[in-house]
């Protein structure tokens, strides 16, 4: 159970650095509640909000939505996904709710990225 929504906690979000950064945008965990339930199975973040400093650590991109933008939230998550079965179904469902999706594999690791950053382009999906 989770305290920002049915399946998702601040725990599972927050900077991993201890800086104690877990602010994130409601409408993001709202729509990722709604893929979760769509899905029926765990979707594990691997990433949610990063302080600069634990960003730039692991050389993301200085622009990251991952980052809190003027207001202190951040605006996007990266979800665990390692065989192609998943990663399908993953996209398939998030594309009914995020504008912005982000696909990983290889040597960046197996991850989708989903965010809800206003301040950037909008219907798209790129590849790490």
């Amino acid at each position: 159970m989770g305290d920002l929504s049915k399946n998702f906690s601040k725990l599972e979000i927050m900077c991993p650095c201890g800086c104690g950064a877990d602010k994130i945008s409601p409408v993001l965990i709202k729509k990722l509640q709604k893929v979760r339930n769509i899905i029926g199975r765990p979707l594990i973040i691997t990433s949610g909000v990063r302080c600069e400093f634990y960003n730039e650590s692991i050389k993301a991109s200085m622009s990251s939505s991952h980052v809190p933008d003027d207001s202190g939230t951040g605006n996007a998550v990266d979800i665990a996904c390692t065989n192609s079965k998943e990663r399908y179904e993953l996209v398939e469902v998030a594309q009914k709710f995020f504008q912005r999706i982000g696909i990983s594999g290889g040597s960046y690791g197996g991850f989708i990225h989903l965010d809800v950053d206003r301040s950037k382009a909008q219907e798209v999906m790129w590849l790490y």
